[in-house]
């Protein structure tokens, strides 16, 4: 392992006339031997954006928020929560930037779904109203994932079936080109998902960074790592 400390961007939301985001992000990437930057929600300025991203490593995109469904042709459904288009519109020109430079993504949680939606994918808008027999997902809500044999997500974790917590009603529909699911729950709701072609894209449904355990370590660690190549 070299001594170079890779830069890994991280989005943010806007609150309250303030660029925020949870500090556990931050931690995470720095626990696992990268320097996290914040990137700040200014679509207004995609030739800025564009430029933050020529100066890092790799792209970390975070959870908590919704969507607007608008990216994937839906209606609102009564069920939607805070959306921020800010955001959104920052995450897509940085993620398109991140992609056409090949350094690599790693999405949480509503940063997974974003990935799905920015390759074409959709979403459930909400869990409980489209799936009503489906586990629950939200509040910490504990649940098996399953991870698939021969996927990147398999070989970071050594093993085929993790418990994790989850914190979301919205959930992966139909899955975005040139994307393959990696992890599901028992329900067959997707916990993972990551490109097919030989770049390190990879989303996951729950939060490893607020887990303390060797399974998140690793994929953190693998992230930054990859990045640092």
């Amino acid at each position: 392992m070299g001594h170079k400390r890779p830069v890994i961007g991280i989005t943010t939301d806007v609150k309250d006339g303030s660029f925020v985001i949870e500090d556990a992000y931050a931690r995470a990437v720095a626990k696992a031997g990268g320097i996290p930057v914040l990137i700040p929600s200014l679509p207004e300025s995609p030739g800025l954006l564009r430029e933050t991203v020529s100066r890092i490593d790799g792209l970390l995109l975070p959870g908590s928020r919704d969507m607007d469904p608008r990216y994937y042709n839906e209606e609102p459904h009564p069920k939607l929560r805070p959306m921020s288009a800010e955001r959104t519109e920052t995450e897509l020109i940085v993620l398109k930037e991140s992609c056409e430079r090949t350094i690599p993504v790693l999405g949480i949680c509503g940063g997974m779904q974003l990935l799905n939606v920015f390759f074409g994918g959709s979403l459930y808008q909400d869990i409980s109203s489209f799936l009503p027999n489906a586990v629950p997902h939200e509040k910490g809500a504990v649940h098996d994932i399953l991870i698939e044999n021969g996927t990147l997500l398999h070989r970071v974790s050594g093993s085929s079936e993790f418990d994790v917590k989850s914190y979301h009603h919205q959930a992966v529909k139909d899955i975005g080109a040139g994307l393959r699911v990696s992890a599901t729950a028992p329900d067959g709701i997707v916990e993972g998902i990551e490109a097919t072609k030989p770049v390190y894209i990879v989303g996951v449904q729950w939060h490893p960074e607020r887990e303390h355990s060797e399974f998140a370590d690793r994929i953190f660690e693998s992230f930054v790592e990859e990045c640092r190549r």
